[in-house]
């Protein structure tokens, strides 16, 4: 089986680099100017220092001038030789940084050529030609190599882009999602749908779970399992009850909520999961006769009240015939998690498996409109008054080689983060 990278693991650097960089660049520079100056003969003072810091840094930058014009020809000539054309391949490049560049390189250019007294130097502008021949060549060969391709950049440049897959899904997930939270109405105020705090304490009315024993969660869990093949639909998680380690269940009697789209009823499920917590041994006196001593039922039977004493305080009886014992009872809490199935996310599962002649999706590209699905509709709950006190998204890993009961955990680890956040808000 084909093994991906995780979603997790290939987050954007965000130009976090950037600074590691220039800074090792930095020290190595020094480390060299430092060197040079302790190994010369001249005595070090301030003017020594700048001279020569000056003339390195001018070294550092002759190359930049046959950069800047193999780029420009390169560009030109995939361009066709079309003005119009060349243009768009720098159109994402600010306009300062550009003037910032072009001046930058003009002034290296007359530093180059021009002598002490302002002069063109035929030799200095051939130096300059072949080096600008060879940067051509070894820019080519960059090229041809895909050497300066960058998968973060390139998942940047998606991001950024106005024409993706990722808030289509996002925006119609959410309106489903907002109907059954705020309910369905008529143009006149008839309830066509209850909005679901109404429709959930009905559901726990029903199938009485409202004991202390029972927890009830007030939000919609969204799954969001990042993974390579696991999906957390509703088959998949019923499907895992079987599995070893797994101590969850699908309840029979799910959530409904009725409401129109495009003119057309239709019928919106949640589902419910039952999960135990792990039991725990609660310690109690005991005030009943679960020790009752069978002698003292019969009157007729003679013996020395010492020995019963005796006998009754080693049983933990008393005299009466009950027990005053500190014994244990295993006691745990049934947690009821209601979730809505992630559809868009199964979506875009089917265009990764489709085959490449009907569409072009790869595993790549799942990947980054995964993270910006999972965004879209973060925001979109967040931004909404109502929906972000009723539904959460549960982010969490879930690959194949974890089967020890991996999302029951990762599931009871979700029911206590929200217990404590509302012992919190209580």
């Amino acid at each position: 089986m084909r093994k991906y990278s995780k979603i997790y693991k290939i987050k954007p650097r965000e130009k976090r680099g950037r600074f590691w960089v220039l800074s090792f660049f930095a020290g190595i520079f020094a480390i060299q100017m430092g060197c040079s100056l302790c190994c010369s003969s001249e005595p070090i003072q301030f003017e020594t220092v700048f001279s020569y810091l000056i003339s390195q840094l001018s070294y550092l930058v002759l190359p930049l001038v046959p950069l800047h014009l193999a780029i420009y020809l390169l560009h030109f000539r995939k361009a066709n030789y079309d003005l119009k054309t060349f243009n768009k391949f720098f159109a994402r490049i600010n306009m300062k940084t550009k003037a910032g560049v072009s001046v930058l390189v003009m002034s290296i250019f007359l530093l180059i050529v021009l002598d002490d007294e302002s002069k063109l130097e035929n030799g200095k502008l051939l130096d300059l030609v072949i080096q600008s021949i060879a940067a051509a060549v070894a820019v080519m060969l960059f090229d041809c190599l895909k050497i300066q391709r960058n998968a973060v950049e390139d998942e940047g440049v998606v991001a950024r882009a106005k024409h993706h897959v990722a808030p289509g899904l996002a925006v119609a997930y959410f309106r489903y999602i907002e109907n059954v939270v705020k309910g369905a109405y008529e143009e006149d105020g008839t309830e066509i749908s209850k909005p679901h705090e109404e429709a959930l304490h009905e559901y726990i009315k029903e199938n009485e779970i409202g004991s202390v024993r029972d927890w009830v969660s007030k939000k919609i869990l969204i799954l969001f399992p990042e993974s390579d093949q696991i999906r957390g639909t509703v088959q998949e998680i019923a499907k895992r009850e079987k599995e070893d380690g797994e101590n969850h269940c699908l309840t029979l009697d799910p959530i409904t909520h009725k409401y129109f789209s495009s003119g057309q009823p239709r019928t919106s499920v949640l589902n419910v999961i039952k999960i135990k917590d792990n039991e725990i041994k609660i310690p109690y006196s005991c005030s009943e006769g679960c020790f009752r001593n069978p002698l003292l039922k019969s009157k007729s039977i003679d013996c020395d009240q010492i020995q019963m004493h005796n006998r009754e305080s080693l049983l933990g009886v008393t005299p009466s015939g009950l027990c005053e014992k500190i014994h244990e009872r295993k006691e745990w809490q049934n947690n009821y998690v209601i979730f809505a199935e992630n559809r868009p996310l199964n979506t875009l599962y089917q265009m990764v498996d489709s085959p490449e002649s009907q569409i072009s999706f790869t595993r790549k590209d799942f990947e980054v409109q995964f993270k910006l699905y999972y965004a879209e509709l973060k925001r979109l709950i967040e931004e909404d008054d109502v929906c972000k006190n009723k539904v959460e998204l549960f982010l969490y890993h879930d690959y194949e080689h974890k089967k020890s009961g991996n999302f029951s955990k990762n599931l009871k680890n979700k029911i206590l983060e929200m217990k404590m956040r509302d012992q919190k808000d209580n």
